[in-house]
């Protein structure tokens, strides 16, 4: 990613042999619907955590059954291209897939929230039926630099109500420690353990944002707030990235694609904070891909899917990888090494003020922050030079946090497990150091029970799964997105569920209440 390239014409790809860990002879997992994670500036490691087993071809000829769940953590280390693994049995029981994550490389964590479990999460799984899937409480928390992990109940936020198939953003740069974004997915009761993987999808008129620095006095605390403008549908299995406008007025998120139970969207919308705003802009129509930040203003999607029906053939991303300008909201197969600072689309000053350089005049949410407290995470950025008086010169403001969040997971082929490794490594490499540099859910032992810890605040369970795809699986063949784009939302009510990989009936309940999930 230090060349320009064009997939037209000249990108490349390596594909390593999956290799088993030199110190014990063990080969990593192969599954789906895992979560990949960038390491700290200084770590050469990528991570992987949880996902499950596909049955879609069991007579491939490197099918592998599912595995213990006692390793559900492992690393891959660039340099050496060797694998590591981790035990994290005491935190984490059981591999989850499906569920939200983000990493954190500048604090070293890794979070993954919810998920669910089912007959190919491990082992110790197998005996569920095909149709069976668990929803999970919960959050687990990584410590990427010594390879431990934590849960912390996330009550304040799901209540009885486990989640997957969302996203999570991580942005460093509000708070002391950053934040936590996250974005639609589907909820289920404890109850359910029906096979559908669409049940209440979560709208997005309200954002639930989680601040990291309190993990430091306990579970942590999420806060909800209402947002504003062109509020997407609810959705499942997009990818977002976020990028900074250059005087740091506004942090913009890109949501990208996603489906329900009937659509595949076509949308590309930004929520830009402090603001909670929404902003559309459109197209081509797609989901289950990962999105990655290169440099300030390109998002590389890898990956995904335009259709529900996955024995449909290659799709027009005939290459794995697509190429968006985020300032000027346009699709090309041409990544540029050097395509400079980002810039506020037009559409987003539009809604927000100001200029393509910044200077956003809707600083704060439409209706007012839910808390003061919460508030507080932004103003700080916003405003992180109090005005001196004469005759004294006003500090300059500073510099924009130029963190690319490419939380990387694979979609579903070894080539483009190389591909994403690497954007993450690359990102994380040229990341600059902070602007302002500071300083599950419980896992019952046997399974599926849901158990919370002792003491006075619950904590509840987090059975291991991931966010997209992350099929590691050296021997398949590579195949890299295009960019010719339909503008119009596909229609799939009379296709199969994407988990008909399993070849198991599926449910397609939605409930219409879209019920607002409790919030501290």
């Amino acid at each position: 990613m230090s060349k320009s390239w064009d997939w037209k014409t000249n990108i490349s790809e390596t594909i390593l042999q999956k290799s088993e860990n030199p110190q014990t002879g063990t080969p990593p997992p192969i599954v789906i619907d895992g979560a990949l994670y960038s390491g700290g500036p200084d770590d050469d490691n990528i991570y992987l955590y949880g996902g499950t087993t596909s049955y879609w071809n069991t007579s491939f000829p490197d099918y592998q059954s599912p595995t213990s769940s006692q390793y559900s953590l492992w690393s891959f280390n660039i340099v050496t291209k060797t694998w590591g693994q981790f035990d994290i049995l005491s935190s984490s029981p059981q591999r989850p897939s499906g569920g939200y994550w983000a990493a954190a490389p500048n604090l070293g964590l890794a979070f993954y929230l919810g998920g669910m479990l089912d007959h190919g999460s491990s082992l110790q799984t197998l005996s569920l039926s095909n149709t069976t899937k668990f929803g999970i409480l919960g959050m687990l928390v990584i410590n990427m630099k010594d390879g431990t992990a934590k849960n912390v109940s996330t009550a304040g936020l799901t209540g009885n109500n486990p989640r997957s198939r969302g996203n999570l953003q991580y942005i460093e740069r509000f708070g002391d420690k950053g934040i936590l974004i996250s974005f639609g997915g589907s909820f289920r009761s404890l109850s359910d353990k029906g096979g559908a993987v669409v049940r209440t999808l979560i709208p997005m008129d309200a954002i639930e944002v989680f601040d990291v620095a309190t993990l430091d006095s306990g579970d942590g605390t999420w806060y909800k707030q209402k947002t504003s403008g062109e509020i997407p549908q609810p959705r499942i299995d997009a990818c977002v990235v976020a990028t900074t406008a250059p005087d740091n007025s506004s942090t913009n998120i890109y949501l990208y694609g996603g489906r329900n139970d009937t659509v595949i969207f076509d949308q590309i919308y930004v929520l830009s904070l402090p603001s909670f705003k929404w902003i559309f802009e459109g197209t081509s129509p797609r989901f289950g891909m990962t999105c990655h930040l290169m440099g300030e203003r390109q998002l590389i999607t890898v990956g995904g899917y335009s259709s529900m029906n996955l024995t449909s053939g290659c799709d027009w991303e005939d290459k794995g990888v697509g190429v968006y300008d985020l300032s000027t909201l346009l699709w090309g197969s041409r990544f540029l090494a050097d395509a400079g600072d980002y810039t506020v689309p037009t559409p987003v000053v539009s809604a927000i003020g100001g200029s393509i350089n910044g200077s956003a005049t809707m600083t704060s949410p439409l209706a007012g922050y839910t808390k003061p407290a919460f508030g507080h995470l932004f103003n700080k950025a916003i405003n992180p030079n109090p005005p001196t008086p004469p005759p004294q010169t006003s500090t300059p403001a500073a510099g924009p946090n130029k963190g690319a969040i490419a939380g990387g997971v694979v979609g579903g082929i070894a080539g483009l497990f190389i591909i994403a490794g690497a954007i993450l490594f690359i990102v994380r490499r040229r990341r600059p150091r902070p602007v302002q540099p500071e300083g599950p859910a419980e896992l019952s032992g046997s399974g599926y029970p849901i158990q919370e810890k002792d003491g006075s605040a619950p904590h509840a369970e987090l059975v291991a799964q991931t966010g997209h795809y992350a099929e590691l699986d050296a021997e398949r063949a590579v195949e890299i997105m295009g960019t010719t784009h339909d503008p119009k939302n596909v229609d799939v009510k009379d296709i199969k569920d994407m988990d008909d990989i399993k070849e198991k009936p599926e449910e397609t309940e939605v409930k219409e209440d879209h019920k607002d999930v409790p919030m501290v």
